[in-house]
């Protein structure tokens, strides 16, 4: 909105403005436009890659015109006083320097790690890193290349040993080709976030509720057992998808687990499911990670009960 303020002050100043800064703002509007328009929720959903791209590289164009706008209008302003101490005295510059700090930090922490994949199943690759043991329940980017794509996982912590662990899940070309052709290094930068599944640890007591790779957001809660809770995780058969060692793992931590198998039993009814954890283990929030129909599924029925659920919102 301010920016396209600006603009319209440009048009009207038309003359009065020199040309280099006119065109400054113009570039600015139309990346801002762009911006806007692939962050519309139907471009996010069906052109994830372009959203990327735009948003990456359109907001990195923006904070470089920025600060050629910024110089050029203290340029043209400054009258007798030098360009150095006009541009130390103005207060755009200083917030211009507060951002493009935040903005490189995390590239400044950008690092290329050796990994180790293991694929029990052509439906996921399990990822292990000897870098640094994270906090539980946090997740963190990596790339296969810094400049491309970049795609967000739970961290899972071995216990007892340094490291972590990521579940990669077939989810679309990017997976896809991790777990088919999977690499032995991969990029990471910044730091390790604290993921969705941290919120139970407002409760006193949980269910987990999750299907498939879903597993990976909530393992890091289930192994550090910080919060009381019931795991119920639907999955086709778990241990020749996920192997029997993540299975074992998973009931030696929480041996009252219910482990659903589709395969087996067919699918579900999550609701009733849900309900019965949490009716059985005197939770008092029910957390689902699954799919988006899933998911709005178990947290909408759940609140329809009067018992607060937490998922994730899906806008990302």
């Amino acid at each position: 909105m301010w920016d396209v303020l600006v603009l319209g002050l440009v048009v009207v100043a038309t003359g009065q403005v020199e040309l280099a800064l006119t065109v400054v703002y113009f570039v600015q509007a139309a990346l801002l436009v762009g911006i806007v328009l692939t962050s519309r929720p139907k471009v996010r959903a069906t052109r994830h890659d372009l959203f990327e791209r735009v948003h990456r590289f359109g907001g990195w164009g923006l904070s470089a015109l920025f600060w050629v706008g910024a110089v050029l209008l203290v340029d043209e302003r400054r009258g007798s006083e030098s360009l150095g101490s006009a541009l130390v005295g103005t207060p755009t510059v200083w917030v211009l320097v507060v951002t493009t700090v935040s903005s490189l930090v995390p590239w400044m922490l950008l690092r290329r790690i050796p990994i180790e994949v293991v694929r029990p199943s052509s439906h996921v690759a399990l990822v292990k890193s000897g870098r640094r043991t994270p906090m539980a329940g946090t997740t963190r980017a990596i790339s296969r290349h810094p400049l491309r794509q970049w795609h967000s996982f739970a961290v899972i912590p071995t216990p007892g040993q340094e490291g972590f662990r990521m579940a990669v899940s077939r989810a679309g070309d990017w997976t896809g080709e991790f777990i088919d052709e999977p690499p032995s290094q991969v990029w990471v930068r910044g730091v390790a976030t604290a993921g969705m599944a941290n919120y139970g640890t407002v409760f006193k007591r949980v269910v987990y509720m999750v299907t498939g790779s879903g597993i990976g957001p909530v393992l890091a809660h289930v192994l550090a057992a910080r919060v009381p809770h019931r795991l119920v995780w639907v999955t086709r058969d778990p241990v020749k998808t996920y192997g029997q060692e993540l299975v074992d793992e998973i009931l030696a931590a929480q041996p009252d687990t219910v482990i659903w198998d589709t395969d087996a039993k067919g699918k579900p009814d999550m609701v009733k499911l849900a309900y019965a954890a949490y009716a059985e283990s005197d939770a008092e929030a029910v957390i689902c990670v699954s799919n988006k129909k899933v998911t709005w599924s178990v947290v909408h029925g759940m609140e329809r009960l009067g018992i607060p659920a937490l998922g994730p919102i899906w806008d990302s």
